[in-house]
């Protein structure tokens, strides 16, 4: 069983996370089942659109309203996530296929109260795990996310395997895109790639580093009218995020914009961002699942791959 209860951790975690456990019911226990975690995956068609430090921001954010969260860098092999929360993981997801560790030994609790299940840097066997490696995994995960309040998966860049494999499983999919011209182009084609091979018909676009509403509706509808009409897919705008010289002093930092900038623009927009997923959660999840059905449905899908 994990208890964070040093003082450092103490004195930093919002009061949802004092004296936080995960506790793993004894064999033959009576369960009490807890409303469902809803799972969002946070992805991009490629690299260099400020996705990872979206998802570490928006964690920050939520932890703020005593939302319990984890995080899961489901970058495998190219995972960082733990700089932006400002962790140093003893263990990894590849001590845990590995046989080194057990979930509980991997997860770690940032000064913020974000529960992080990191992945692994530089380890090319992450990015083509087998089917009993992903049962074992759920297996896990089964007895430690049913406390939590929401899930974010961080996921990789691109239309990889493994990028199409976490988005499809979640139940929200936030596609991260900047004003730039190929930011726009790869996003379109990841779109497409999970709408015409893998059902998926229904986004979430997060507009990043636009000058202001006007720029993020213009980005949007393009995207969208785009979508609709070649994809039959539907967009919409979960939010934007504006250019912000305190954001990107914070990125260069591998600090949270939310914590240590509080007052600035793009900190005020992580917020109401966070309050958003607050409100499509609480809207959605009962006809959407929960966390084991996240795990469950990467499993079923590997079985008929």
């Amino acid at each position: 069983m994990i208890e964070f209860t040093s003082a450092e951790n103490q004195m930093s975690r919002p009061p949802a996370f004092q004296n936080f456990r995960f506790h793993r019911p004894r064999p033959g226990a009576r369960i009490k089942r807890l409303p469902p975690a809803p799972v969002f995956a946070i992805t991009s068609g490629k690299g260099g659109v400020g996705k990872t430090n979206v998802v570490a921001n928006l964690a920050a954010a939520l932890a703020q309203r005593n939302k319990r969260v984890m995080v899961i860098d489901a970058d495998l092999g190219l995972a960082n996530l733990d700089l932006f929360l400002g962790v140093k993981p003893t263990h990894t997801l590849a001590d845990f296929f590995s046989g080194a560790a057990v979930l509980e030994e991997i997860i770690i609790t940032n000064p913020n109260g974000i529960l992080l299940l990191p992945g692994a840097s530089g380890v090319q066997e992450m990015t083509a795990l087998r089917h009993e490696q992903k049962a074992a995994l759920l297996t896990e995960l089964d007895a430690l996310t049913h406390a939590m309040d929401l899930v974010l998966v961080d996921t990789g860049s691109g239309i990889s395997d493994a990028v199409t494999y976490f988005t499809t499983a979640a139940q929200e999919i936030v596609v991260v895109v900047t004003p730039e011209p190929s930011s726009m182009t790869d996003a379109y084609a990841l779109v497409k790639v999970l709408a015409s091979n893998h059902g998926q018909k229904r986004f979430w676009i997060l507009a990043n580093s636009v000058s202001g509403a006007e720029e993020a509706r213009r980005l949007f509808d393009t995207l969208s009218r785009t979508a609709l009409r070649f994809l039959n897919a539907s967009l919409d705008l979960l939010g934007w995020i504006p250019r912000d010289a305190q954001l990107m002093r914070a990125v260069a930092r591998a600090q949270l914009v939310v914590v240590n900038a509080p007052d600035s623009p793009s900190a005020h927009s992580f917020v109401a961002l966070a309050e958003r997923l607050v409100q499509l959660a609480t809207a959605g999840v009962k006809l959407k699942g929960n966390v084991q059905f996240f795990f469950r449905r990467m499993l079923e899908s590997r079985r008929g791959a």
